[in-house]
């Protein structure tokens, strides 16, 4: 008797698993380099809103009659920007009377950061009318902004004399 030689085509159950496993790993990493993509272009986009806000500051202190300043406060989303008459000060050093990152009678704005970044450490700057910044004390007011999300950290620098750059 001959051997009968039956050839089925089609694939098998062991094919297709094989097929969605590779499907589900490449899948996953693409979903993860997303993700990182994501948190990347986040924490870049709050980093040049920081800047270009505490640039925008520094020009309306140089601009106007009044002081104007930028509240960061840790570990939180959004940061204050307010302005001080300085009619209302006197020889006093102005600044803005609420320590925190909420409304108040000299807030001008608060600025949300993108979900996921926060400010890493509080800053506080006042601008003089020559563009100069000022600490809380009306010392010296340079410093390092730091932002950070599950990306990284990046920062945002003013200089002594009111330079804003940001690495």
């Amino acid at each position: 008797v001959p051997a009968m030689d039956r050839k089925v085509k089609g694939i098998t159950i062991m094919e297709v698993l094989v097929v969605m496993a590779i499907i589900a790993i490449l899948a996953s990493a693409s979903i993860f380099g997303l993700r990182n993509l994501v948190q990347r272009e986040r924490l870049y986009s709050a980093m040049t809103q920081v800047a270009n806000d505490l640039k925008e500051v520094q020009f309306r202190s140089m601009s106007s009659n009044m002081i104007w300043g930028v509240r960061f406060c840790a570990n939180e989303s959004q940061y204050k920007i307010f302005a001080v008459d300085p009619a209302t000060v006197g020889d006093r050093c102005p600044r803005d009377a609420n320590p925190s990152c909420t409304r108040d009678a000299t807030t001008q704005r608060l600025v949300q950061l993108p979900p996921g970044v926060s400010i890493e450490r509080s800053y506080y700057v006042l601008f003089d009318r020559r563009g100069y910044p000022r600490n809380q004390g009306c010392g010296e007011g340079f410093g390092r902004i730091t932002l950070r999300n599950s990306y990284g950290t990046r920062a945002v620098i003013v200089d002594s004399v009111g330079r804003v750059r940001h690495e």
